[in-house]
């Protein structure tokens, strides 16, 4: 695959690539390159984590071009290293497995272009490509740890120092996935992992060594990417995804009817020539790794050694029946039971594990068919589904050619798992319905070709066995092929051009603090024009924000998951300085309007307050019609000072010293409770900044979602601070976990006196 160069991004516009990293990545690695590593985010969702959000991955080696290179080529390079990576790391566990040279380039090539890893382009899951990328290190790992505990001419000693090297090398393996930000897919991979090697350790070890070797992996890489696990797994705690609905968490699985994206990927659609319409999006639910490779992954089911097969058939059932999620029963006992596993949703995540095992199934059937040829069976069933393939095809073609009213309309209506392209194609009568028809005939067409085509180089590679190499090339071919008919791009220009509008309009009509609204795609849009968005588009919103906004919208908070952003201008909003709501018209330009809110300033004495038990009153509180926050804050415990009778509390001033520190100077000439409008987090706090003062200010909850801090008469000078606790701890982790993995490499490397 090559780049696309400085003008174009891999990815499909309006996106994740654009909502958010092309605004991220430069905003985050423009501060670092100063010095400076960005913990909280104040220009979307009223201010969020950042650095513990795991997703801009700054810590991530390989996001580190950003450093160097213009945005747009360190993006495309990202990419294609992380696709080349991903085909490196699996032709090295199948060459571990012992398999033959040509089947573990084979198996490198069609799971870098396999649907489940190629497709993430599509969309711009960029953090989810770059966390899977290691996925096949995981493995390579715990395969490495068995066999060099199994192994005997070089004696116990050098058991141990292999032993100790495959460790080290599945920590950094576990540490960059860490690093590159994805949690679920970290998630995922453990508990594959997990049951990989315990699967393995059963069958061919169950020695203690050999069990504490592959336990450390896991703990050992947590360990080593501390610095960023443990400043993530603390915001975590904030954010409203820790646990969502059953609803939520069982959308996106996996449709058993996709299983047929193995060696068919267009036959729900592909997105470039015909419309999905399948369940879902076939950007990750798409299994394909081509038809030739998966009748190779058959001779894999019965060929090769137990050791190169190593559970990949059975693995893959796992895996499988995990991503049909709430499709199947087991779905709901892991999310009452397995903790953590009720934070997501999207099981269907799962599939590029099954690629994963599948594809070592192809390289392990090539190394069967290189010494031996494919067995008759499998020739045998490639002529029968490519003849029925072939004639499925031709009917519905025809049927398409004549309005679909034969078989393809019939067919969608009896399927009440397809109500959606039913009524969306069908019933609105819209052309996309015979071309979704077209589309499907071309691919059951296409598919039966080349099941033919690959049976018919089997037969005669029975004769002249160099002809097996031809059908690796075709499998090569097939995917290579789709990989580019599904690679997508889009100039990154108008991006830029929409943030220089809004940042001129803000600047013309002297917005100053004052947030805007959008709605996707354009939610980052404020980012790269350095301006406050009420609304984004990652999981790192958090809880008490996602709550209140649930109220003003009169949403369920599970729906801040799917919505595409605001409905309502709530008259709440005015107390997060809401003034603007914008979009992008159909001619590529910003239109701005005003709200017409009653918009708090930045940072007010607020004289009164009150009271309430816990959130959810105060919540309750905030509906009523007469509350007016410019003179009452609602607080959630006793503020600690006397009622004011003056309704001139006095003045305040602040000073933006970075994006998680503001200098704030107060003269209060009466008790009062100082509201900054920016969101709250508990790991904001106050120190003070004149010499020898020594009072203590809290930061607490103001009406639900702002920070208030009780104020005493008197001046006041202090710094309001964002501090996760678990950054320098984790730091301190992340130092001496690779300062001990330096010492057992060195010490595993040095040779050892013989007895």
């Amino acid at each position: 695959m090559l780049l696309a160069g400085n003008s174009l991004v891999l990815s499909t516009a309006g996106d994740d690539m654009t909502r958010p990293f092309f605004y991220w990545l430069p905003f985050a690695f423009g501060e670092l390159r100063k010095g400076h590593l960005v913990l909280w985010n104040p220009y979307n969702y009223g201010g969020a984590a950042y650095f513990g959000g795991f997703g801009p991955a700054l810590l991530y080696p390989f996001n580190w071009v950003h450093l160097l290179l213009p945005t747009t080529f360190a993006i495309n390079l990202t990419i294609t290293l992380h696709i080349f990576l991903s085909g490196l790391w699996t032709y090295c566990w199948t060459v571990h497995r012992g398999l033959r040279p040509a089947a573990c380039v084979l198996a490198g090539l069609v799971y870098m272009f396999s649907g489940a890893v190629f497709l993430q382009i599509y969309r711009g899951h960029l953090h989810c490509l770059t966390t899977l990328t290691w996925t096949p290190l995981v493995f390579l790992a715990i395969d490495g740890v068995l066999d060099a505990g199994r192994a005997a001419p070089a004696g116990r000693g050098r058991r141990r120092d292999a032993q100790t090297t495959w460790v080290v090398l599945g920590m950094v393996a576990v540490a960059l996935q860490i690093f590159a930000g994805h949690v679920q897919y970290i998630f995922y991979t453990a508990m594959i992992a997990g049951t990989y090697g315990l699967v393995c350790w059963l069958a061919y070890s169950r020695r203690l060594r050999d069990a504490l070797a592959l336990l450390a992996i896991y703990p050992g890489g947590a360990c080593l990417a501390a610095v960023q696990l443990f400043t993530g797994l603390q915001a975590a705690t904030e954010t409203f995804r820790t646990g969502v609905g059953y609803d939520v968490a069982a959308s996106f699985s996996f449709p058993p009817e996709n299983v047929l994206t193995l060696f068919l990927p267009g036959l729900f659609g592909d997105m470039v020539s015909s419309p999905y319409w399948g369940r879902w999006t076939l950007t990750e639910m798409s299994l394909f790794i081509g038809v030739a490779p998966f009748l190779l992954a058959l001779c894999g089911l019965f060929g090769g050694t137990a050791r190169t097969r190593r559970f990949s058939l059975l693995m893959m059932v796992v895996v499988l029946v995990l991503a049909f999620g709430s499709y199947t029963p087991l779905f709901r006992i892991l999310y009452d039971h397995l903790p953590g596993f009720q934070n997501f949703r999207g099981t269907t995540k799962f599939i590029y594990l099954a690629d994963l095992f599948a594809v070592m199934l192809t390289a392990v059937g090539f190394d069967r068919v290189l010494r031996s040829g494919m067995p008759r069976w499998v020739i045998a069933l490639a002529l029968v589904v490519g003849a029925a393939l072939l004639l499925a095809g031709r009917e519905i073609g025809d049927d398409c050619a004549s309005g679909g009213s034969r078989i393809w309309t019939p067919s969608l209506a009896a399927m009440p798992f397809f109500e959606d392209a039913y009524r969306d194609f069908v019933q609105a009568k819209e052309p996309a319905s015979l071309v979704a028809c077209a589309g499907t005939a071309r691919a059951l067409s296409t598919g039966g070709i080349m099941f033919a085509l690959t049976a018919a180089l089997a037969l005669a590679a029975r004769r002249w066995r160099p002809l097996v190499y031809v059908i690796a090339a075709l499998g090569v071919l097939e995917v290579t092929a789709y990989a580019r008919h599904s690679r997508p791009t889009f100039d990154p220009a108008p991006l830029v051009q929409w943030s220089t509008e809004l940042r001129r309009f803000l600047d013309e009509n002297g917005a100053g603090d004052s947030r805007v609204v959008s709605h996707d795609p354009y939610s980052y849009v404020a980012m790269g024009a350095r301006a406050f968005d009420l609304w984004g588009a990652d999981p790192t919103v958090l809880g008490r924000y996602a709550r209140f906004v649930a109220l003003t919208q009169n949403w369920p908070v599970d729906a801040i998951v799917v919505t595409s952003g605001f409905r309502l201008l709530s008259p709440l909003l005015g107390m997060l300085r809401l003034r603007y709501a914008f979009d992008v018209g159909t001619g590529g330009h910003v239109i701005v309007r005003p709200t017409q809110l009653a918009e708090l300033p930045r940072a007010l004495l607020v004289p009164r307050w009150r009271v309430l038990p816990d959130e959810q009153h105060v919540l309750e509180a905030l509906r009523d019609r007469t509350f007016d926050p410019r003179r009452v804050v609602l607080l959630e415990r006793d503020p600690g000072l006397e009622p004011a009778t003056s309704d001139d509390p006095g003045d305040v001033t602040i000073h933006d010293v970075s994006t998680e520190a503001i200098d704030v100077t107060a003269e209060v000439r009466a008790p009062a409770v100082l509201l900054v409008t920016d969101n709250y987090s508990v790991r904001w706090t106050a120190t003070p900044l004149d010499a020898g003062d020594a009072r203590t200010y809290r930061v607490e909850p103001g009406n639900s979602v702002l920070r208030a801090i009780p104020l005493a008469a008197g001046h006041h000078h202090f710094r309001l601070a964002y501090r996760p606790s678990a950054l320098p701890f984790g730091a301190a982790v992340t130092a001496l976990t690779i300062a001990a993995c330096a010492v057992l490499l060195v010490r595993a490397g040095v040779p050892r006196p013989r007895r």
